[in-house]
């Protein structure tokens, strides 16, 4: 898997225009279930501005005799590689879901290869080894196919892992009928990453892994930490000691990235010993790789979070159903410390179809969308199709923008 370095050497923003923003559209109606606020169903949703400048604490330590994670602060500007999510990123999947196709996008001007960040310090404890693509339980890649009886027998964890590289055709869809206000170069966007369901299934740029850790297979496990990443087997049932049958360690770097998915997430609860700590909540986010790297949410023994998300390295919530059976999914921006947040207006849940969904890094903001039945994930994408991800129509109630800086 291909270690993505991007830059650009100007900041840009979105205009300043008159626009539905997210108060706006809560403004017309507000609503509380379980705790948890909801707006308006929308298909598009701006995050504007991530470029600002703080500090982590990024762990650089784990004792196993003692238990104890060890911390050295880093400062960012906000536009380099160390900022929170504009450096290295992981993919992390919450079941029930069916995975059909997940593709990663770069624009090739900006694309450095080679270059590898997955070594680790002699000093740090193995779970720090690679990043992940897809985590969690009850989550199927396979064909999604309409289940009106709610069978759980078609929702297996980790059914049937394996990908194809397929040459998909290149259909553009057609320009959005609001005016794009972020103009995409004038290039087209490279494909680096592929999975897809369809048989014959196979994957390039991608490592399956989850925390099944074995030290005598691969990642580790211990009295202090627990269970480290590992490779699992094409149909997720063991620990292996490579990837299989997928290449690659690292996240994705880069100011300007684009993650396409399509999905079906139907209603089913957590069976038998794995009841994690929600059932029927189906989730799709991204996490700064270096917490993939370590205790992703855990405490050393004095209390201590290890991993540097409490302190503000970045998660961004793409697609998150925030309660059991709920059909509402969220998105949220975590970076303590700095400026954070997250919209109340909502996409709906697939249920009994899928989805095709964009998450797009550009230019230091980020943007999910809904995307046309009829999107392709093709070898690459013209800057026509990317202007229609990115596109912001200031009169619709289903174009959010949520500001995170001015």
């Amino acid at each position: 898997m291909h270690l993505l370095a991007l830059s650009l050497a100007a900041l840009s923003l979105l205009p300043l225009v008159t626009t539905k923003t997210s108060a706006q559209l809560c403004n017309i109606h507000t609503s509380e279930t379980d705790g948890n606020w909801y707006c308006l169903e929308v298909d598009k949703i701006i995050y504007r501005n991530i470029s600002q400048s703080g500090t982590y604490n990024r762990t650089s330590n784990m004792d196993i005799p003692n238990g104890l994670c060890s911390h050295d602060p880093v400062a960012y500007s906000g536009t380099d590689l160390l900022a929170p999510l504009i450096g290295e990123v992981s993919i992390h999947l919450r079941g029930p879901m069916n995975l059909s196709q997940l593709a990663v996008y770069t624009l090739p001007s900006t694309d450095v290869k080679g270059h590898v960040h997955g070594r680790r310090s002699e000093h740090i404890h193995k779970h720090m080894g690679v990043a992940v693509f897809a985590t969690g339980t009850s989550c199927s890649p396979g064909e999604a196919t309409p289940s009106p009886d709610n069978s759980p027998s078609t929702y297996k964890p980790f059914v049937n892992i394996s990908l194809e590289h397929a040459e998909l055709a290149s259909t553009a869809p057609s320009t959005a009928s609001s005016p794009s206000i972020v103009s995409a170069e004038e290039a087209t966007w490279n494909r680096v990453a592929y999975y897809a369901s369809k048989s014959p299934a196979q994957a390039t740029g991608f490592a399956f892994m989850a925390n099944v850790g074995n030290p005598g297979v691969s990642g580790t496990w211990d009295t202090s930490f627990g269970s480290s990443l590992a490779y699992v087997s094409s149909d997720g049932t063991e620990v292996v000691s490579q990837p299989a049958p997928f290449n690659g360690a690292d996240g994705w770097n880069g100011v300007n990235k684009l993650f396409l998915v399509e999905f079906q997430m139907d209603h089913y609860d957590n069976t038998n010993n794995d009841q994690g700590l929600i059932s029927d909540a189906p989730a799709y986010w991204f996490l700064n790789s270096l917490i993939s790297r370590t205790l992703q949410y855990g405490n050393d023994r004095r209390g201590v979070p290890c991993s540097c998300w409490i302190t503000g390295c970045g998660e961004f919530d793409a697609f998150e159903v925030l309660a059991r059976g709920e059909e509402r999914a969220k998105s949220t921006l975590h970076r303590q410390g700095n400026f954070e947040g997250g919209d109340s207006n909502y996409f709906r849940r697939p249920v009994g179809r899928t989805l095709k969904f964009a998450v797009m890094w550009y230019q230091y903001n980020i943007t999910a969308t809904v995307l046309p039945d009829d999107f392709s994930f093709s070898q690459t994408l013209l800057s026509s199709q990317i202007d229609q991800i990115v596109a912001y129509d200031s009169n619709s109630n289903t174009h959010s923008l949520f500001a995170i800086g001015a």
